[in-house]
């Protein structure tokens, strides 16, 4: 398209898209002249989280293709929610994801619970296998654009370059019990309830202590929490501190709450089973999920034993799993047989 034709198109409400300040080398036109979730902003936000999780699908799909173990359903947990007016966040951006991944044998919906929109859909993965429904599901998200440069005001007046410039997806392949790989502990899930306090002792108590002590475990049994791993460099200059930092001085109170450590011990409790935050701020992805392939490469190579999955939702909402290395003590006749690689 000539400059001219793009200049009129970015006049008429397109989203130009630029390679430099005043180099302008295309444009998003929107679909519908009064519907807003048809806009050209909105369109491009939708574009992005269709090719990010598009492309970490792909890239699952490059360590083990589809030909050798169809993917029978896909679960979107991303934060976008496309549709036009009559359909407004119903679109299935799971469904086009695998269009766009050339995946052509499997059904999808999408899960939308904020930050912890990842985990609930490992949750649903992991029951859709348990129950013999399907024997591969992928729980698939794409980036966020509108929260690229989300905190950018403070950084500036920090004086600080933007630093969220990254946009990113995420890919999870879920299976039966295969022998080798990290099992996905449905019976050491939990979600924070509607009825459930709100502080964050209360939900640290819900998410992290509950499902332990059902299970039989300590808080020290847990080798890795994964819990908001927002990096501080990030979020320290915006004003909303060190968030995972946070997050793991509650559980180590609540150990030391419970006897299983002295309180003078709980610095050493965060350096043990804690880690600095190092997610770009894009929600569902920072939120436990980013540390998901190093869980899974230290529980199949005997590093760690069990790792627990914890994401809070912008609405008061957190799921949180525990995944188990095969071959590691389970509880008596717990479900055992999914498997996330």
């Amino acid at each position: 398209m000539a400059a001219a034709d793009l200049a009129r198109a970015v006049e008429r409400g397109a989203e130009p898209l630029r390679r430099a300040p005043n180099e302008t080398v295309g444009a998003v036109v929107p679909a519908h002249e009064q519907d807003e979730s048809l806009a050209a902003p909105v369109l491009l936000e939708n574009l992005a989280a269709k090719v990010t999780g598009g492309l970490a699908l792909r890239t699952l799909l490059e360590a083990v293709p589809a030909a050798d173990a169809p993917i029978d359903y896909l679960i979107g947990c991303g934060e976008e929610a496309v549709g036009d007016r009559y359909q407004r966040g119903g679109g299935n951006l799971a469904k086009a994801m695998g269009e766009l991944a050339g995946v052509r044998t499997a059904g999808a919906s999408d899960v939308k619970s904020f930050c912890a929109s990842p985990l609930h859909a490992l949750l649903v993965a992991g029951a859709l296998i348990a129950g013999g429904v399907y024997r591969r599901v992928v729980v698939v998200a794409g980036g966020s654009l509108a929260k690229l440069g989300m905190k950018y005001r403070g950084h500036l007046a920090a004086g600080y370059p933007v630093l969220e410039d990254v946009i990113v997806g995420a890919a999870i392949d879920v299976v039966p019990d295969d022998g080798r790989s990290p099992v996905l502990r449905l019976d050491a899930a939990a979600v924070h309830r509607v009825g459930d306090g709100a502080a964050p002792h209360q939900m640290a108590q819900v998410l992290s202590a509950a499902p332990l002590r059902a299970a039989g475990l300590r808080l020290s049994d847990v080798d890795r929490y994964a819990v908001e791993l927002h990096n501080p460099d990030i979020t320290e200059p915006a004003g909303s501190g060190d968030v995972p930092y946070r997050n793991y001085q509650m559980i180590a109170a609540l150990a030391a709450h419970a006897g299983e450590i002295e309180r003078s011990a709980m610095d050493r409790f965060v350096e043990a089973h804690g880690m600095p935050g190092f997610s770009p701020t894009q929600g569902h992805i920072a939120s436990a999920v980013a540390y998901l392939p190093h869980a899974i490469a230290g529980l199949t190579e005997g590093r760690l034993q069990r790792v627990q999955l914890v994401a809070k939702g912008t609405w008061r909402t957190a799921p949180a799993c525990c995944s188990n290395e095969t071959g590691c003590r389970r509880p008596e006749g717990g479900p055992h047989d999914r498997s996330a690689r």
